[in-house]
This record gives C-alpha cells, sequence and structure tokens, in this order.
C-alpha cells in the first residue's frame, strides 16, 4: 500500500498545483475585467479552482505553490489575444486533467465525482 501512495501522492501534487495556478489566472483576469458582472463570475470560477486545489490538498496534506510562468504566460495570452482565446487554450489542459483523473479510479474517494 505505501508503494501506491508514493506513486499516486506526485501525481496528485501535479492535479493541486494545476488547480492552484488556474485560481491565480482567474483571479488576475477578474480584476482586469471592466464588466462587474462578468468580473464576478471570473472571480466565482476562480474561487472554484481554490475549492478544487483544497480538496486535493486533503491527501497531499500540504500547500503547493502555483506555477507563476504559467499564471504569467495565461494572463498575458488573455489581454493580448482575448479573453476568450485564452480561457480556450485553459481549457485544453483541463480536459487532459479529465483523462489524468481516470487514473486514480479505485484509488481516491469520490474521484468519479470529480471527472463529472
Amino acid at each position: 500500500m505505501l508503494q501506491e501512495k508514493e506513486i499516486i501522492i506526485p501525481i496528485i501534487e501535479k492535479f493541486q498545483r494545476s488547480e492552484i495556478t488556474e485560481y491565480h489566472i482567474y483571479k488576475r483576469l477578474a480584476k482586469s475585467i471592466k464588466d462587474p458582472e462578468n468580473s464576478a463570475i471570473i472571480d466565482q470560477i476562480a474561487e472554484e479552482e481554490r475549492h478544487h486545489s483544497n480538496a486535493w490538498k486533503k491527501y497531499t496534506g500540504r500547500e503547493i505553490k502555483p506555477n507563476l510562468w504559467k499564471v504569467w504566460t495565461y494572463y498575458l495570452i488573455s489581454r493580448v489575444f482575448g479573453f476568450t482565446f485564452g480561457v480556450k487554450l485553459m481549457e485544453r489542459g483541463e480536459e487532459k486533467a479529465q483523462e489524468g483523473y481516470t487514473r486514480l479510479i479505485g484509488k481516491v474517494p469520490d474521484i468519479q465525482n470529480w471527472i463529472r
């Protein structure tokens, strides 16, 4: 069992890092959006990402720092090429994460709920 845990924790840490990174990207974007309603929606998405990161934290037992290079890259892409372009680019990464989640079926409780 310990060997399995040693293999799974680094995978979960990657997911946790991705979620906290996306939280920071969305937070930064929310501050840059002038329309208060749209800004609030993006801010709520950011909070959902933070919640996901905290859920992974229950398994890793530690804080994971965001990938600051990625935060700035996606923020700049979104500012230069438009918010929609940046978010669609981020969503590609989300699809890959969903595929990665399937590797944890049977190893992480409620992972199927996360996949949905």
